[in-house]
């Protein structure tokens, strides 16, 4: 069963993980504000998902880079 547009609701953080995360594209919008793409797994059914966001917040992280994958574990 594919999951819809309308069904954006139904999706839940707890299910998603960084490691399951693969970013697509990171670009600037018409209003000059950071986008980003990434492409996730469905939770409810394993299909692939592009979820699309804009940066509301930047602040200074504190990691080495380049980034480990324990930080995830």
């Amino acid at each position: 069963m594919a999951r819809n547009e309308d069904s954006i609701e139904t999706l839940d953080a707890e299910y998603l993980y960084p490691s399951d995360a693969d970013i697509l594209e990171i670009s600037n919008d018409d209003g000059g504000r950071i986008r980003v793409r990434f492409a996730v797994p469905d939770p409810e059914t394993g299909e692939g998902l592009v979820l699309d966001t804009v940066i509301e917040r930047i602040e200074k992280g504190e990691f080495e880079r380049p980034l480990d994958d324990e930080r995830y574990e």
